[in-house]
């Protein structure tokens, strides 16, 4: 179970969960949003047996133009990995079917049929249990329930039934609903997050493992490109760390692989940068937003800091250990493939220099 902080605010999300979140969020709302366009206009069909001859027009027209709306939603596919955007779409969603909802009790009110036709009053409900669908944090669910109940009071103003019994029973049944919803959604997005966590952490050292490494760096180097903003990359070796490990063993070997991975989540910007571990005693930063001196200065307070680093190993030995760090700075038009490639080659030529140092490409 993760903090509270986690799952009431998404302020307290690292911006990689964020992106996983919001990609998240994104298919869902494509997937009910084409549903809820095929429904709204098969429904006309329904409408033809249940309604009254003088309101099917009306209505009719009404959910063409809202197939047409979540038609436009299942169409949007612009940045899907933003957090914003997929609340917006989300928030579309449910203003929609609020949107149509109003509409129709209006215009069956004006014709004296409020009561009398079947489902319709049932509207609000559907829609408040549809947030348990998504994997929200609790200050959004709050915000939606928000939003959704002040619409039913503005039906129930507009119908002059506000404060009868009936319409506080609705109101009634519309935060138990919702209480519901939050419950579900919230232990959703709990789950979200370990398996997240699972899935992109590296069990030892708790950085981010060579799958979220390179789909980050992927995402990064785009939105640099489209910002005009700089992008370096620093790839390390810890020095001679197989023989450390013939030395004084593999259970070494892992507190030394801990404590630099300490040391880097020490020298990383928070919400910005992103460091893991790329393999064996090989690691890796993303340093969005930084140019080559600025990504020296961290190559040099990293190094500076191994070297001030001693570790107890199994055996009650002090040791210490240093890296060697290859530094590449994005170019246009380059690739993933290319930028880790020259990054490796920097790596390599600062070990040939004699190790615990830090090379540019």
């Amino acid at each position: 179970m993760y903090p509270l902080q986690e799952l009431f605010s998404a302020g307290s999300h690292t911006r990689y969960f964020q992106h996983t979140r919001s990609y998240y969020i994104f298919r869902r709302v494509r997937i009910i949003a084409l549903l809820l366009a095929i429904l709204q206009s098969a429904w006309i069909l329904v409408d033809q047996w249940l309604l009254p001859a003088n309101v099917q027009w009306p209505i009719a027209i009404a959910r063409m133009i809202s197939s047409l709306f979540f038609l436009g939603i299942f169409f949007w596919q612009t940045r899907p990995y933003s957090r914003r955007l997929a609340l917006l779409r989300l928030l579309l969603l449910f203003t929609g079917l609020t949107a149509f909802h109003a509409f129709s009790s209006a215009l069956l009110l004006i014709h004296g049929y409020d009561q009398s036709v079947a489902g319709y009053q049932f509207f609000p409900f559907m829609i408040i249990s549809m947030m348990a669908i998504f994997p929200l944090v609790i200050i959004e669910v709050l915000g939606l329930t928000l939003l959704l109940t002040s619409a039913e009071l503005v039906t129930q103003l507009t119908r002059g039934v506000l404060g009868d019994v009936n319409s506080i029973n609705n109101v009634w049944l519309l935060l138990v609903l919702a209480i519901v919803a939050a419950w579900a959604t919230v232990n959703q997005l709990n789950m979200l997050l370990v398996l997240h966590r699972q899935a992109t952490r590296d069990a030892l050292t708790g950085l981010a493992n060579r799958r979220l490494i390179l789909e980050q760096l992927d995402s990064d180097m785009e939105t640099c490109r489209e910002n005009s903003l700089p992008l370096a990359v620093l790839l390390f070796d810890l020095d001679k760390f197989k023989g450390f490990n013939d030395t004084y063993g593999h259970a070494a070997g892992d507190i030394v692989l801990k404590q630099f991975a300490s040391i880097l989540r020490k020298h990383t910007r928070k919400k910005l940068d992103l460091a893991g571990r790329f393999g064996g005693e090989e690691f890796l930063m993303i340093l969005p937003g930084m140019d080559k001196e600025a990504a020296i200065q961290v190559a040099t307070a990293i190094g500076e800091s191994c070297r001030q680093t001693s570790v107890a190993v199994p055996s009650g030995e002090k040791v210490g250990f240093t890296t060697s760090i290859g530094i590449a700075v994005l170019k246009p038009h380059e690739n993933q493939s290319d930028l880790i490639r020259r990054a490796d080659e920097a790596l390599y030529s600062a070990k040939d220099a004699g190790r615990d140092r830090y090379e540019v490409a």
